[in-house]
């Protein structure tokens, strides 16, 4: 049994510190319940051949959550509304930063199929997109307002941009504000730039993260990077920036 700011966690079955000494994480085997932000959560006990290797709690180094791995799939109350997770994390304030609605562990025992399996898919309804597709999680910022939405491997969704309506894979970010950040186009897109007309893709998106995408906007929702396929990145030049380039693409 162990003693936190956060609580008493009792069936700890194993801790790791941080090595100024702090305590890093710890490792559950015994049902606990936590109150949080987004309600009262029930970190992982019961190991499964699916389930990640990690710590049911993590900490920050003031003793603070950081995150939550659940023992089963939980309806938490987001800033956007009720949603189901299988991991949680937070700011070190205790607001949530992100939730996952599946935590499994891709591999050998346990296929991306099967995981996909016992997806369920989410709707959005966003100012440049309304969807429903199966997602891997979701980031907020502090304010609570939509940081990026990362879409499950094979998912796919339809982005209104100034550019026209692009098929977007991986994920999406947002400012803060609320506007269109960065997306991953999900084929080759031919957008209009200074430059000319130049077909954006990057065969080797990652697909990690929505948070950073190859197609990024400006607030006003104008270009501001892109990859050319199959080339390089390409970044936009401001107006001052374009008068005193030697390139002469303009833009």
């Amino acid at each position: 049994m162990i003693q936190l700011p956060s609580g008493v966690f009792a069936g700890v079955d194993s801790y790791a510190c941080y090595p100024s000494g702090e305590l890093e994480g710890v490792k559950l085997s015994e049902k606990n319940m936590l109150l949080t932000h987004v309600g009262e959560l029930v970190p992982a006990y019961v190991e499964t051949n699916r389930r990640k290797n990690k710590f049911s709690v993590e900490f920050y180094k003031n003793g603070m959550v950081k995150a939550i791995a659940l023992n089963d799939v939980q309806e938490i109350q987001t800033p956007i509304g009720e949603f189901p997770a299988e991991l949680v994390t937070f700011f070190e304030t205790g607001e949530l930063k992100r939730f996952f609605p599946q935590d499994g562990k891709i591999g050998g025992m346990w296929s991306e199929q099967e995981e996909r399996a016992l997806a369920i898919p989410l709707s959005f309804d966003l100012p440049f997109a309304s969807f429903t597709a199966i997602i891997s999680g979701v980031a907020f910022y502090q304010s609570g307002n939509i940081r990026s939405i990362t879409l499950f491997p094979g998912e796919t969704v339809n982005i209104s941009t100034k550019h026209g309506e692009i098929s977007t894979r991986n994920g999406f970010s947002l400012y803060e504000s609320g506007n269109l950040e960065s997306l991953e186009p999900a084929v080759p897109t031919l957008i209009n730039v200074p430059a000319g007309a130049i077909n954006a893709f990057d065969p080797d998106a990652v697909g990690v993260s929505g948070d950073v995408n190859s197609l990024v906007f400006d607030e006003a929702g104008e270009v501001k990077a892109l990859n050319p396929a199959p080339y390089g990145s390409l970044q936009m030049c401001s107006p001052d920036e374009c008068a005193s380039c030697s390139l002469g693409c303009g833009g």
